[in-house]
């Protein structure tokens, strides 16, 4: 699985987004290559741009939620974050221009009143006030607000914000019919996309790029979001092999005892999306703190690509996103997950006390360690997943229409491309 963006990485890219800014596209353009061609590494990087990089934070025009001797020092130890962060500002400060003509100025040497932001109050803690009105809002019809969590409105790792921007949004952040939650996230989607348009506003979500970088705008326009979704597709279920194993609970003896097994635990269900081919993987994680637990992820992936699409977690989210094309399928998914896990649960409950499962977890032995995950895995397989796998192998091998509809609706949520969500843009590989 791609390894996701950390808080260090996220201001990293802001960083290196306004030293692209600084030194202009030109300039850019020929002091990456050195470290984009591995002649020059890392800590060469930070001594010699260590003036501009201490001005942008002592200005405030970087500004991010970690220090910048942690950015520093974490950017020096990962290289593959070292090189995405170059590659990824690099491709920005050519191709910016694509995503609105009112940012060409940018490519331009000097800074350009852009203000880089990740993990702020000033930007993203204004934006992440207006999502919770405009989610509050949403839910006045039925009591359900339309977003499990803010990511599904925007992906946003960092935003570039000039100080129009920056003061336009805190204004509507504490404007009264923001704060008795009648704003809407069609004119708060409007605004933003209003402020992209004009050059103020870049909200950027980020990923880890290790193959060329490729920009796409999502979003921008609602008639190509349907245009995309009406292009994807479910192409069935992806082959498995069922977990096999069997586990007995001697009561008298208070003894369990869990066999060999062997077999696959995660569902993948194939699409195809603008004639890119994807998998959505439904994957249960079965302990936290060496307990059985309910997590589950839904994962949207790309073939050929090493960035996430987007992901869903619960079976309760995933099923209401169902429910709103398939209810019935969706009573079933959930009825399914209720019982396989009341039945997951007990029998991980038996592992742990009386098949040594306590002892394994809390063992500092690396190999015993390992056992507990992989016997937790196994019996989340055979007591949940094979049985959800019949179910949706059942629902999703011949898929007509129904089928179809309902891998759109996890498409446009995992990939925050719904109606209520907002523009953005996002870097990837």
């Amino acid at each position: 699985m791609p390894v996701m963006s950390t808080d260090e990485a996220e201001g990293a890219q802001a960083l290196f987004c306004f030293i692209a800014d600084t030194l202009g596209s030109k300039e850019t353009n020929r002091e990456f290559k050195h470290y984009l061609n591995k002649v020059k590494k890392a800590p060469e990087f930070f001594e010699t741009h260590k003036q501009l990089i201490d001005r942008a934070f002592d200005t405030n025009a970087v500004k991010t939620g970690k220090s910048k001797e942690t950015i520093v020092k974490y950017i020096k130890e990962n290289n593959d974050w070292f090189l995405s962060s170059l590659s990824t500002a690099q491709f920005i400060i050519n191709e910016i221009d694509d995503i609105s003509s009112k940012f060409a100025h940018i490519k331009k040497p000097g800074w350009q009143d852009l203000f880089y932001r990740h993990g702020d109050d000033e930007v993203m803690g204004v934006m992440s006030t207006l999502f919770k009105s405009a989610n509050n809002q949403s839910a006045k019809q039925d009591g359900q607000k339309f977003f499990g969590d803010i990511n599904k409105w925007t992906p946003a790792d960092i935003y570039f914000a000039s100080a129009k921007a920056r003061s336009f949004f805190k204004k509507l952040s504490i404007d009264k019919e923001t704060q008795n939650n009648n704003l809407t996230f069609a004119v708060l989607n409007k605004h933003v996309g209003a402020m992209i348009e004009s050059g103020d506003l870049l909200p950027l979500s980020l990923k880890k790029v290790v193959k060329d970088v490729i920009i796409k705008k999502v979003n921008f326009s609602r008639e190509a979001e349907e245009a995309l979704l009406a292009d994807t597709i479910c192409t069935g279920i992806q082959p498995w092999d069922p977990m096999t194993g069997t586990f007995k609970y001697d009561a008298p003896n208070k003894l369990f005892e869990l066999s060999e097994y062997s077999g696959g635990r995660d569902i993948y269900i194939t699409l195809d999306s603008g004639n890119v081919k994807g998998r959505i993987q439904i994957r249960h994680t079965p302990s936290s703190g060496g307990r059985p637990q309910k997590g589950v992820k839904v994962i949207l992936g790309y073939v050929g690509s090493s960035a996430l699409g987007g992901q869903v977690v619960g079976i309760p989210l995933l099923t209401k996103i169902i429910g709103q094309v398939d209810p019935t399928f969706a009573k079933k998914l959930m009825t399914t997950w209720d019982r396989s896990y009341r039945k997951f649960e007990e029998t991980a409950k038996l592992y742990n006390q009386y098949g040594g499962g306590t002892e394994r977890y809390n063992s500092k032995d690396r190999q015993l360690k390992k056992q507990f995950n992989d016997d937790f895995g196994a019996i989340s397989a055979i007591t949940i997943m094979n049985g959800m796998r019949e179910l949706i192998d059942d629902y999703f091998s011949n898929p007509k229409e129904k089928q179809h509809n309902v891998v759109r609706a996890i498409f446009a949520y995992t990939a925050s491309r719904t109606i209520n969500s907002s523009p953005f843009v996002i870097a990837k590989d």
